[in-house]
C-alpha cells in the first residue's frame, strides 16, 4: 500500500526531458524518498534492501493498462454525500456523523459520554486489542470546519480534524526543526488517518505531539454548546488521563505562534528517544525553545513526554535558564534541575534512571547545537544525520 501510494505520486507524473521540451519522462523518487515512504513498515523476512530495489524497479515497468480514474470515482462518491447528520442505531448503541460543529456540540450536550472518533488510529485499538465497548460514537470526519488550516501573521491555526500529516506539513514551514519528528511520528498511513486534535485530546504521557507544541507555546481551543474557550496546551493536562475539560467539551483546534517578531530568532529543537528509530513509541520525547538576547536566554520553555503522568514543562530547569548566559555551566545547572522537575517511572520501555539521564543529555545536546560560540551542526552529533549526497552513494551504503 505504501509503495502504491508512492507510485501514484510519481509513476504517472512527468517532467520535461533535459534535451527537448517535447518529450517527457517519469519522475522517479530517490532511495531516500522510497525509504521515507516505507517508514513504519517493519520487515522481519527479506530485509529492506530488496524491497527498496523492487520499489526502484517498479518505475521501469509499463504503466497499468487501466489506471483508476480518481476524478470519475470522486464524482460517483460525491452523490452519496449527505447534507446533514447521519444517524444509525443498533443494539442500544448510537452512531452519528454530523456535518457541523454546532451539531457535534448538541450531540455531546445531550449525551456527554458519547465517544468522539476521528482517525481511529488509537480508539480502534481499544476494540481490537482491549475488547472495549465504546458505547455511543460520534464521528467528526465529515465536519469541514474542523479540517481547516490557516496561517496568519501571528498564529498557525489547525482544526481538530486535520490529519497529522497535513498539520506537520504546515508546521515545518515555520519550524523545520520538526521535520524529523514528523517523519518519526508513526507511519505515513497512520499520519494520513490520525488527527493532531485526536493526539492532543488523547493526552497520552508518551504522545509525540504535545512536548514540541507545548515548548512552542501552543494553545488549545475547546468547544461546547456554551461556546469556546482557549488555554495553554500544558494547562489542558491535569493528571494521567485527566484533562481540564467538562464532559460536554471537545477539542476544536490548536493555535501555534508563528516565528515572527521577537520569535524570529527562536532557538528550537525536539528529540525522540526510542528503541527503534522508525514507528516506535518514545521512551523520552524532549522539546526546548528560547529566544536569545545576545548571549543570554529569554523565555525558555522545556517540555518532556515519557517523564511524568502527562506531557509536562520543566519549571525548575526553566527558572535556571531564564535570564542566564548560555554557557556550559548554565546548561549543566539546568540539567541538575531536571532531577527536581521529574521523577519518571520504570516500565517496559525504559528505567527511571535511563529516562532521567537521557533527559539531561538531550538538554546538553541542545546546548551543543545552540551555544553562541561554535554551535555544532547536526551531523557532528547525530549518528544518523550523515546525509548521502546522491543516489549512487545511497545505493552503495544500502548494499554495505
Amino acid at each position: 500500500m505504501s509503495m502504491w501510494s508512492l507510485y501514484e505520486k510519481h509513476g504517472h507524473a512527468t517532467k520535461p526531458c533535459a534535451n527537448s521540451g517535447s518529450c517527457s519522462q517519469k519522475t522517479v523518487p530517490t532511495r531516500t524518498e522510497i525509504s521515507n515512504a516505507l517508514t513504519g513498515n517493519l520487515c522481519r523476512c527479506t530485509g529492506y534492501r530488496p524491497i527498496i530495489e523492487a520499489a526502484e524497479q517498479m518505475f521501469n515497468a509499463p504503466a497499468p493498462m487501466a489506471p483508476v480514474d480518481v476524478a470519475a470515482l470522486s464524482e460517483v462518491l460525491a452523490t452519496l454525500e449527505r447534507d446533514d447528520t447521519f444517524h444509525y442505531e443498533h443494539a442500544d448503541r448510537r452512531f452519528a456523523a454530523p456535518r457541523t460543529v454546532e451539531a457535534l456540540a448538541r450531540i455531546k450536550a445531550d449525551k456527554p459520554a458519547t465517544r468522539i472518533l476521528a482517525g481511529s488510529t488509537d480508539v480502534g485499538l481499544w476494540v481490537t486489542k482491549l475488547m472495549r465497548d465504546l458505547g455511543d460514537i460520534v464521528y467528526i470526519g465529515q465536519i469541514e470546519a474542523l479540517k481547516r488550516v490557516e496561517t496568519t501573521a501571528d498564529w498557525i491555526e489547525i482544526g481538530a480534524g486535520v490529519t497529522v500529516e497535513r498539520a506537520y506539513a504546515e508546521l515545518v514551514l515555520q519550524y523545520p526543526e520538526l521535520t524529523e519528528m514528523w517523519k518519526r511520528f508513526a507511519s505515513a498511513p497512520i499520519r494520513n488517518a490520525g488527527t493532531l486534535g485526536g493526539n492532543i485530546a488523547n493526552g497520552s504521557p508518551i504522545g509525540d505531539g504535545p512536548p514540541a507544541l507545548i515548548a512552542l507555546g501552543a494553545r488549545v481551543v475547546l468547544g461546547s454548546v456554551d461556546g469556546s474557550r482557549e488555554l495553554p496546551l500544558e494547562d489542558l493536562y491535569l493528571a494521567y488521563q485527566k484533562k481540564d475539560m467538562t464532559e460536554n467539551e471537545f477539542v476544536l483546534g490548536l493555535r501555534v505562534p508563528t516565528r515572527t517578531g521577537a520569535r524570529a530568532t527562536l532557538q528550537f529543537r525536539t528529540y525522540k528517544l526510542s528503541k527503534r528509530f522508525d514507528s516506535d513509541i518514545s521512551a523520552v520525547c524532549a522539546a526546548f525553545t528560547f529566544i536569545p538576547d545576545g548571549d543570554k536566554i529569554t523565555e525558555p520553555r522545556i517540555a518532556f513526554g515519557g517523564m511524568a503522568a502527562t506531557s509536562k514543562r520543566a519549571s525548575n530547569a526553566e527558572a535556571v535558564l531564564n535570564g542566564a548566559q548560555w554557557h556550559e555551566a548554565t546548561a549543566q545547572s539546568a540539567m541538575l534541575a531536571l532531577g527536581t522537575d521529574y521523577a519518571p517511572l520504570t516500565d517496559m520501555r525504559a528505567s527511571s534512571d535511563y529516562r532521567l539521564e537521557s533527559a539531561k543529555n538531550t538538554l546538553y545536546r541542545f546546548w551543543l547545537e545552540t551555544r553562541p560560540n561554535n554551535p555544532l551542526p547536526r551531523q557532528a552529533i547525530d549518528i544518523r544525520a550523515v546525509e548521502l549526497i546522491d543516489d549512487e552513494a545511497s545505493a552503495t551504503a544500502w548494499r554495505a
